[in-house]
């Protein structure tokens, strides 16, 4: 076999164990990463508002311009 894959593996190994080793010590505390994701929401959201109405600005001058053409 060669080295390179053997390598690869015996280190895919050692990333499962201990992974499966820390998920054996009990539950993950995500309550953090789930409090700054859902204070996020509403930024993303006014962003997301603000590139649709740029998006359909866009649009309507566009219909315009050609009905006027």
């Amino acid at each position: 076999m060669n080295a390179n894959i053997v390598r690869g593996l015996v280190a895919a190994g050692v990333m499962v164990s201990a992974a499966a080793a820390r998920a054996a010590d009990g539950a993950v505390d995500v309550s953090g990463t789930t409090a700054t994701i859902t204070a996020q929401l509403a930024p993303i959201g006014l962003i997301g508002g603000a590139c649709l109405g740029v998006y359909v600005a866009v649009k309507a001058f566009h219909w315009v311009r050609r009905a006027l053409s």
